[in-house]
């Protein structure tokens, strides 16, 4: 089995809205990926196994060390014909927890951007009905690529990662009348989150991207900010760093991202973001939330350990299947 590591950290200047995207083909469409979420890229698969009564999407797992990793043929969850090539790979991502391989044609090469490059599919597909597209890059007039939402896909493709995001901790924590910005572009993501916030009472506004965001920052108080990372025209990080910039530099503001990796942290703490939770660790991001706007401090180091339902911390441990 061959293996190419990304090495994402080494580019990433903090605050500084850069990315770098990794193109891909999938039925001769270009799409393309967040280094950041790529682990690695895999060829020559010598042994897939298959699992029985799993979405049809899923091709099977592999043994990648000490773990089986699922493979996801990304053809089939978009609708398209594939045909094996000897170019195949799986590109290895870590997010929400969980290391998943995406099964694709070819590996192209690596953009570099800014994202007030990305377009964003909603503008583009207005009436359209497509879900997988949040947004599209150019590298040339003649060449675009597709990014697409892998958050909406794996929760279509394993709906139990909803039953993760939904909250279970049945302390006191009264979040009532609280008015919360939530920058998310993941519109499944976007929904549950708000859902369960204003379940609880709370006066949610919502930005589909780090701009959006901004621009309803500067025209409101609130007494919390959420973000995703990657969004189009301004990711997380930028608004981050806007925030500590503005008028209203204390406003406690967390960083909810799909990427989980050390990298990802040290970024969110440098530009002094209250705390960074991983996704969808919507018991943990609750909890926080209200000692955030009660004025307590959280120990940022330790904010992204998951809680049960009683409160119980529970270990960091990226998901996968284990061997014995």
């Amino acid at each position: 089995m061959a293996k190419t590591k990304i090495n994402a950290d080494s580019y990433l200047k903090t605050g500084s809205n850069e990315l770098r995207i990794l193109e891909y083909r999938v039925s001769g469409i270009s799409f393309g990926i967040n280094i950041l979420k790529v682990s690695k890229i895999v060829s020559e698969i010598k042994q897939l196994i298959r699992v029985p009564e799993t979405h049809p999407s899923i091709q099977g797992v592999f043994k990648d060390m000490n773990h089986l990793v699922p493979i996801i043929d990304l053809a089939s969850v978009l609708g398209e014909y594939r045909e094996k090539t000897k170019h195949d790979k799986v590109i290895v991502t870590e997010f929400f927890g969980l290391m998943t391989g995406f099964h694709v044609e070819r590996i192209d090469w690596i953009h570099h951007f800014k994202w007030e490059d990305v377009i964003d599919a909603k503008h583009v597909f207005s009436g359209i009905d497509q879900k997988y597209v949040l947004g599209i890059v150019k590298p040339t007039e003649e060449h675009m690529i597709l990014l697409l939402d892998y958050e909406t896909m794996l929760l279509d493709i394993c709906p139990e990662f909803k039953d993760k995001a939904k909250i279970t901790y049945t302390g006191d924590i009264e979040l009532a009348q609280k008015k919360i910005l939530v920058a998310e572009d993941s519109p499944a993501v976007r929904a549950m989150l708000v859902n369960e916030l204003s379940n609880l009472g709370c006066d949610i506004v919502e930005a589909t991207d780090g701009l959006e965001g901004w621009e309803a920052f500067q025209k409101e108080e609130f007494d919390l900010v959420i973000s995703d990372v990657e969004m189009p025209q301004m990711d997380g990080l930028a608004l981050t760093m806007r925030i500590r910039q503005s008028e209203r530099p204390d406003t406690p503001v967390i960083v909810y991202s799909s990427i989980g990796d050390l990298g990802m942290k040290a970024r969110a703490k440098y530009l002094k973001a209250d705390a960074h939770i991983t996704k969808l660790n919507l018991n943990k991001l609750i909890v926080t939330a209200g000692k955030l706007m009660n004025g307590e401090k959280v120990d940022f180091d330790t904010a992204d350990t998951d809680i049960d339902e009683h409160g119980v911390e529970i270990s960091e441990v990226t998901e996968t299947i284990m061997l014995d």
